[in-house]
């Protein structure tokens, strides 16, 4: 009895990729959700100011804008931080750290 040979794979095997794992959602906490909040506002007010930017142009205006933008994006890094070290996950923070 013969026996048919198998051909050996000329490729390398690619392992099946698994698809990205997505957060669970999870149910913030009292304090958590004030600091999601915060964070949402502090994105709206740099929203605001970006488009205060944009359409001003009165020379103290913009330079009282840069500032304000200053202090906003500052806001914006240690919300994100908080976030961060609680390990809240949100979508306003998702995607921004």
């Amino acid at each position: 009895m013969a026996h048919s040979a198998v051909a050996p794979a000329t490729g390398a095997m690619r392992k099946k990729e698994k698809p990205a794992k997505r957060a669970k959602k999870q149910r913030l906490s009292g304090a958590d959700m004030e600091i999601v909040e915060a964070l949402e506002a502090v994105q709206s007010d740099m929203e605001f100011l970006h488009n205060c930017f944009d359409h001003t142009t009165d020379a103290i205006l913009v330079d009282s804008l840069v500032y304000e933008l200053k202090a906003a994006n500052l806001k914006h890094q240690y919300y994100l931080n908080l976030c961060k070290e609680k390990g809240i996950v949100h979508s306003s923070a998702r995607g921004l750290m």
